[in-house]
């Protein structure tokens, strides 16, 4: 329900007490066995508590998911940073192999937990790289669309391979983006997006 002020000091320590029993949780049973007393016995917080800045468990799931991605993304491209091209792919392949492996650890992930995992990071990495193929704020509706079907594409491309990776993880991060990254910046040189690169 959000019905506090998220900006509050108080407000961020309470969701991080709740967020930080969420995944001890996550981390001893599945997302389906946790209900929201377990978390807010884990937190020492009453249940009441919970409401006040969650809707339900699938909420509070979805906004730790995408935290955690953005802060191993802002630790791989921190904010403000230009980058662009073969780079921006490296490090963004970097961060999403990193955030797929210690997520995975971290939340003892199960089928349960997987759609909401590739929620959380497709969107992020949409965003990212939607923001750095629009830098020309002249676009028309049409060049917007292609620039939109791109971004999902790139997302999409590099999420499904580093979610095949870390199944078996026979080679390095490193490795894998050595393989991936010349096909990714082949097709993006086919669409005219790397300026020669």
């Amino acid at each position: 329900m959000n019905l506090v002020n998220p900006n509050d000091p108080r407000a961020k320590r309470t969701r991080n007490y709740i967020q930080s029993a969420f995944t001890d949780l996550l981390a001893e049973k599945d997302f389906e066995a946790v209900s929201i007393q377990d978390i807010m016995g884990r937190a020492g917080l009453n249940r009441a508590t919970f409401y006040n800045h969650y809707q339900d468990k699938y909420e509070l799931l979805e906004l730790t998911l995408n935290e955690s991605f953005t802060d191993t993304l802002s630790a791989w491209i921190p904010p403000d940073t230009v980058m662009q091209g073969p780079e921006l792919l490296r490090r963004l392949m970097m961060a999403v192999c990193e955030w797929q492996i210690e997520t995975t650890k971290r939340l003892n992930s199960r089928r349960t937990l997987s759609q909401a995992m590739e929620e959380a990071a497709k969107q992020q990495l949409y965003k990212v790289i939607f923001s750095c193929l629009t830098q020309d704020n002249g676009l028309t509706a049409l060049e917007r669309r292609k620039l939109e079907r791109t971004a999902t594409m790139i997302s999409w491309s590099i999420y499904g391979v580093v979610v095949n990776w870390s199944r078996t993880q026979e080679e390095t991060a490193e490795v894998l983006i050595e393989q991936v990254l010349p096909i990714l910046m082949s097709n993006l040189r086919t669409l005219d997006f790397t300026d020669g690169e």
